[in-house]
């Protein structure tokens, strides 16, 4: 899948680029770069689409993105009106702490040395998503948190430490996400930005095929052999998907019945809801919401 390169800044006097901001880069865009980027979730929540890939992300999340690697990151701004409830529209808080750094400012001589097999590997590893977990986690985030603050002659240092336990530990959940690498024409870097985020926008309600095809102005039978062809599964497939990844977050962020649930994440009755969640999950809602429950 190619996307619309992004042109990340970094300041002229820093080799890469760390900040803490209230928005993500590059905002609702389907899109790529060549640096590596970690990203630190400190506040907001939403869903991360890469290759075949829908991932909900949410305050406490920490990844890592390999370089020239297609993304797009959805964060939620407002709550959803849900019609049972009347919530209205609530602004959340977002904050982002971000690192992206190009591999190649280390230069390959030094990457070449036996002594940097560790950076070799979290190069390779890079070409994922990692999701960090446990111990690992909470030991980059205090690394990032030392390197947001470092003068100028200590980040380089900080950084090739914040990498070694990258390459020597497992504490991580890869993502494995599917890419097609192809050429689009222009008019084609923004289709499935389109599609993503209209379909983000409407999945709590029907979506007909004729009318998520006609929002990149294509038939029905073309956008079905269009959308696989870049996604490597159907349509409608990826809108049970986002859903289901809705219905998992009502279930641990709030108290509604299951039937509230269902009809708040899209499905018109409960069976189907029950049907597509275990297919999809390989779990009930109800065990899903204990789960989150013990974590509490």
């Amino acid at each position: 899948m190619k996307a619309r390169l992004k042109k990340l800044s970094t300041p002229a006097n820093q080799s890469f680029s760390l900040e803490l901001t209230a928005h993500y880069h590059s905002y609702n865009e389907l899109h790529y770069h060549p640096e590596i980027e970690l990203i630190y979730i400190m506040e907001g929540h939403g869903v991360l689409l890469v290759g075949d890939k829908i991932e909900p992300v949410a305050a406490g999340d920490l990844l890592m993105l390999g370089g020239n690697l297609p993304h797009l990151f959805r964060f939620d701004t407002h709550t959803f009106e849900y019609p049972l409830q009347k919530q209205g529209r609530i602004k959340l808080p977002l904050q982002l702490l971000t690192l992206h750094f190009n591999p190649e400012i280390f230069g390959a001589q030094f990457i070449s040395l036996p002594e940097n097999e560790y950076l070799r590997n979290v190069i390779r590893q890079a070409g994922n998503v990692l999701a960090f977990q446990g111990s690992l986690r909470i030991r980059l985030i205090v690394l990032l948190n030392q390197l947001l603050n470092a003068a100028a002659s200590e980040r380089i240092s900080l950084l090739m430490q914040l990498l070694a336990p990258i390459a020597g530990e497992r504490g991580y959940r890869s993502l494995n996400p599917q890419i097609q690498q192809q050429t689009f024409n222009a008019g084609d870097e923004t289709r499935l930005t389109k599609i993503y985020l209209y379909t983000l926008n409407n999945f709590h309600r029907v979506i007909t095929l004729k009318e998520i095809a006609a929002v990149i102005y294509m038939v029905p039978n073309a956008f079905c052999r269009y959308f696989k062809s870049r996604v490597h599964k159907s349509y409608f497939d990826f809108l049970l998907e986002v859903r289901v990844n809705h219905a998992c977050k009502l279930l641990k962020e709030t108290d509604y019945s299951i039937v509230i649930i269902s009809y708040e994440s899209g499905f018109s009755n409960l069976s189907n809801f029950n049907r597509h969640f275990k297919s999809i999950t390989g779990k009930k809602p109800l065990a899903v919401r204990k789960e989150f429950q013990r974590y509490l």
